[in-house]
């Protein structure tokens, strides 16, 4: 992570304390969205899985965490929720963390989740099961989405982040309409 993203979202911690992880949360949803990561990107702020994303054949379910410390807690609605999706629906089950620092560690890893349980774990730890093709997307445009919409989520247009943000999703996911070229010969 760039030092620019990592001031970023400590602006961002600061002013919004209480919605911050779900902000970041967004922000990666937005990174990994079509004209940025190429997935189709559902967010759930409440309940089940974090992350839904789509591409092609691929699709993930993600569960997202963040941390100021040494680890990551999955608790048990984590590990249902993934497992359920997996099994119910066919998605890969997995894992996004950021520890929210600023040190060469600080940068997202994605990881296979398939076989964690409930418990506390590194980010080197969830590193040696990486998913590459996630990892690289979210390493490829966070920084750049951040650095794009912090103004914004520091003072959004309709005073609450996470609607701002979910809104851009929203407009990210929308495919653009098709254009219609006329050739006269």
């Amino acid at each position: 992570m760039r030092y620019g993203t990592f001031r970023a979202l400590e602006a961002i911690r600061l002013r919004w304390p209480i919605e911050n992880g779900k902000i970041i949360q967004l922000l990666l949803g937005i990174s990994l969205s079509p004209p940025r990561g190429g997935f189709a990107v559902q967010c759930r702020l409440s309940e089940g899985v974090d992350l839904e994303l789509i591409r092609a054949v691929q699709k993930f379910a993600v569960e997202v965490k963040t941390t100021e410390g040494t680890h990551i807690d999955l608790a048990e609605k984590d590990i249902i929720g993934l497992r359920a999706k997996s099994q119910n629906d066919g998605y890969v089950p997995a894992v996004a963390a950021l520890t929210l620092g600023y040190s060469s560690d600080s940068d997202w890893v994605v990881c296979k989740a398939a076989k964690l349980t409930i418990g506390k774990y590194t980010c080197k730890r969830l590193a040696l099961d990486s998913v590459p093709e996630l990892e690289l997307a979210v390493r490829q445009h966070f920084d750049r989405t951040v650095s794009e919409l912090t103004a914004q989520v520091l003072k959004p247009p309709n005073g609450l982040p996470q609607i701002f943000l979910s809104n851009i999703l929203a407009m990210e996911n929308t495919p653009a309409a098709p254009v219609e070229v006329l050739v006269s010969i």
